[in-house]
């Protein structure tokens, strides 16, 4: 597969650490050519608006308009963490037929190759993804997170850093799973769920909710 451009949204932590894992990608096999960031809000260092990252210089080209403005084919790759904002942005940018979401499966990420997936994931170092599994359109896995046998996993849901899911887990759509947390097996977590770093879930828990704690439980409806 030879080399194929690749315009990364956002300027924030999420986008940067995913540019530098391409990168390390990229050190083993070529597959991947950032050409450039889109952001409404783009980093300013000097008088540039470049960003530096390791030894990739990640130019910047624009906003969102930039984007829906373009003729040809065009992947793109939505690298923001919050799950309601990659949303939006997703939702706003299919309006042109000519942008790409691929999957961005990191190259020491380990998968089944029996897991259906839908389009626009990333699923970054060290993540591992067993047997029998379903991920939405524009899941993020952060580094780290591990997601058992039969579980599913709802569109625009983040699970960050060092998440555990326990086997025949299905957690909602437009879900935040925050850092090393602990889903046991056969849990539902409803759409629109936040789940607090460190939290250690083993009931199931409702739409539009709010869990933190060891056991978590519910501080608000969101």
């Amino acid at each position: 597969m030879e080399t194929q451009d690749l315009i990364l949204i956002g300027s924030g932590g999420c986008m940067r650490e995913l540019l530098w894992q391409i990168e390390e990608w990229n050190k083993k096999k070529a597959m991947w050519n950032p050409i450039g960031y889109v952001d409404k809000h783009p980093c300013q260092s000097g008088t540039s608006s470049d960003l530096l990252v390791g030894n990739t210089c990640c130019p910047y080209l624009g906003d969102d308009d930039y984007l829906l403005a373009r003729q040809q084919e065009t992947n793109v790759a939505i690298s923001v963490g919050e799950s309601w904002l990659r949303k939006k942005i997703a939702e706003k940018l299919k309006c042109n037929p000519n942008i790409k979401f691929p999957n961005l499966i990191m190259d020491d990420a380990r998968i089944c190759p029996d897991i259906r997936m839908g389009q626009g994931c990333i699923i970054s170092m060290g993540c591992r993804i067993s047997t029998n599994v379903t991920l939405g359109d524009f899941v993020f896995l952060n580094m780290n997170s591990l997601v058992c046998h039969d579980g599913k996993i709802g569109e625009y849901t983040t699970l960050s850093p060092d998440v555990t899911v326990a086997g025949q887990v299905e957690i909602g759509r437009q879900c935040d799973i925050g850092m090393g947390t602990k889903i046991i097996q056969g849990i539902t977590v409803g759409d629109s769920v936040i789940a607090g770093a460190g939290s250690v879930i083993v009931k199931n828990v409702d739409a539009g909710c709010t869990v933190v704690g060891v056991p978590a439980k519910r501080i608000k409806h969101n």
